[in-house]
């Protein structure tokens, strides 16, 4: 009996790439706060926040790094398997993304 009609393949890794954007751009809680992409940036001497550790959040910017291949992925090897729901992932998240700064608009300046 064969349970998956889809194979591992190179589009498979469109699910990864999306769980990597989202622990490289979001802080765990649980976790005291930490964040993948804080982190990295940390180590490399960028900032990760427009003011201290408030304001623009620049790791949610990094993240595309990940979705864009993800979707690309996602796409082009639809019949590897998690290569579908790697990329509806990465859309939904890089869709978010887009238009979250819409809704700080009113925020800015206070």
């Amino acid at each position: 009996m064969k349970i998956f009609k889809k194979k591992l393949g190179v589009g498979s890794f469109a699910l990864v790439l999306a769980l990597l954007a989202i622990v490289w751009g979001s802080n765990i809680q649980w976790w005291d706060g930490f964040c993948l992409g804080d982190y990295v940036l940390n180590l490399l001497n960028l900032p990760s926040w427009s003011n201290g550790t408030t304001g623009i959040h620049f790791t949610v910017f990094y993240g595309f790094i990940f979705l864009i291949p993800a979707i690309i992925l996602g796409i082009k090897k639809s019949e590897d398997l998690f290569a579908t729901s790697g990329k509806w992932i990465a859309g939904v998240l890089a869709f978010l993304y887009l238009i979250s700064p819409f809704f700080m608009i009113g925020g800015f300046g206070k």
